[in-house]
């Protein structure tokens, strides 16, 4: 260096890196590693929620099909309404499938929120490595929250799918788009985990049964979603659910007496225009 130079010795330049689109909590950023975390958890529920809607939503069709195609639905429907049976088929073979999954679930949860002290009992010092740093109360329970919501907005659906068939056999023709609706719901949610929860898409979709419960989980997991825009969600979800279920009680009250008759979507929409 020449001497009288007033510049100083050199230094080598250090940088730091923030993400934008992290979530935060108490105003500070989420940590990188927890970030990648929260979107492996995120995945992980979004293929539970998908799944078990699907596989527990067609317990609730085939318990009507096979009610109706037995006759035994002409005796129950002469000593309830239909709105009765309707909720009492949803709550009871949901409720049932759904027991079997929190039987599954819990153990799961435990295991992944003691993970570091079982691998230090079992293995010794040290962490046990899993991806699961990220996971919170907070997160859990919107989990919860979403996939109820989720599985009683399909349930509904799927009790009038199984009133307009006369076998459980036929219940893979109605149910089809049942599945690619909900399939949409699930590639929804992974475009909104690979794309860090923002844009106007994500928001969008988060916000529009019956997409939001998968869109707006995954929102949660990987940004910081504002609360109104959650309360916003399950209030629209809500709403969502309860139109249905007018709608689905009409068609269900006619569907369960109809025999002989090819499924379709215009028995369907005749069925809601001439229910009481």
């Amino acid at each position: 260096m020449p001497k009288g130079s007033e510049l100083g010795a050199f230094r080598t330049p250090s940088f730091t890196t923030e993400s934008l689109v992290a979530p935060t909590e108490g105003g500070r950023q989420v940590d990188a590693v927890v970030v990648a975390s929260r979107g492996f958890l995120g995945t992980v529920f979004i293929i539970l929620m998908f799944i078990t809607i699907l596989i527990y939503g067609m317990w609730v069709a085939t318990g009507v099909a096979t009610e109706k195609s037995s006759r035994v639905m002409e005796l129950m429907i002469s000593a309830a309404s239909p709105r009765q049976l309707l909720v009492g088929k949803v709550v009871g073979i949901g409720g049932a499938g759904l027991t079997q999954y929190v039987a599954i679930a819990v153990p799961v949860m435990l295991v992944l929120a003691f993970q570091d002290q079982i691998a230090g009992a079992i293995l010794g010092a040290g962490q046990a490595g899993l991806p699961t740093g990220g996971l919170t109360i907070g997160l859990i329970a919107a989990y919860g929250v979403f996939f109820l919501l989720g599985f009683a907005l399909f349930a509904l659906i799927y009790a009038a799918v199984g009133s307009f068939v006369s076998r459980p056999d036929d219940l893979q023709t109605l149910s089809l788009p049942l599945s690619l609706i909900a399939m949409a719901g699930y590639l929804s949610a992974l475009l909104v985990l690979l794309g860090g929860g923002t844009g106007t898409l994500a928001r969008i979709v988060s916000l529009v049964p019956p997409f939001s419960p998968f869109a707006m989980l995954a929102r949660l997991m990987v940004s910081d979603v504002h609360p109104l825009e959650v309360a916003l969600s399950v209030v629209i979800l809500l709403v969502t659910i309860g139109a249905v279920a007018v709608v689905t009680v009409r068609i269900y009250a006619t569907g369960v007496l109809l025999y002989g008759q090819r499924p379709g979507f215009r028995q369907f929409i005749a069925a809601a225009r001439r229910a009481d």
